[in-house]
């Protein structure tokens, strides 16, 4: 099987898919790297909560006010800006030992994840659940059988349940359930175009709160 390389920024060599750290949303926040479990050991409480908010928007320019007022709602703005970039240097010394060069970056005021050194399960489902319902939409049922299981299989929780109070993650797990509800209704569409008894059978059990080791 050949390898992925995914270009990085200029004079650095492209990372191999394995070599990126791979963090894991669903179920509650884990890190991954070369396929292993890694501890991050956080340098503050608000650095962690810094890099949740961030992994909300991934691959999306962010301004640095929004952060200020999810993760410090009310505070003024000059201790807001001093307590943001006290965090941000805590957020990327907390990734040091993993040689990370750079999880977060920046251009002026706005920041992202860096996604050519950090993988992100939630922006696989995303993708995996727009293209299947795409596929679907257009009457390629197999094609959006493939991506539609595919993000069924991402989904292992909600989103960062472990900060059940900050209103922007909150918000954002709310919309990834509510994706998640729309790939299992479009799934289920395509198992019935396509005939698939079996699959049908194990929705209905489903849905009836049978779980699958009753069915054995």
């Amino acid at each position: 099987m050949q390898t992925k390389i995914r270009k990085t920024e200029k004079g650095k060599r492209p990372l191999l898919d394995g070599e990126k750290i791979e963090i894991r949303s669903f179920g509650g926040l884990s890190v991954f790297h070369k396929g292993l479990p890694v501890s991050i050991l956080w340098e503050s409480q608000k650095a962690r909560l810094l890099f949740c908010c961030l992994l909300v928007t991934y691959d999306q320019w962010v301004h640095r006010q929004k952060l200020i007022e999810a993760i410090w709602p009310g505070c003024n703005s000059l201790s807001g800006e001093k307590n943001f970039k006290t965090t941000l240097s805590r957020l990327r010394k907390s990734f040091s030992g993993l040689h990370c060069a750079n999880p977060v970056l920046t251009q002026g005021e706005a920041l992202r994840i860096n996604f050519d050194e950090v993988d992100l399960d939630a922006s696989r489902f995303r993708n995996s659940a727009s293209q299947g319902m795409k596929f679907l939409v257009r009457g390629e049922i197999k094609t959006a059988t493939k991506y539609l299981e595919a993000a069924q299989d991402q989904y292992l929780g909600e989103f960062l349940p472990e900060e059940p109070y900050n209103e922007f993650l909150t918000t954002a797990r709310y919309e990834l359930s509510e994706i998640y509800a729309s790939v299992i209704k479009s799934l289920e569409k395509s198992y019935h175009l396509e005939g698939n008894t079996d699959a049908i059978e194990v929705f209905s059990y489903l849905k009836n709160g049978v779980s699958l080791g009753d069915m054995a």
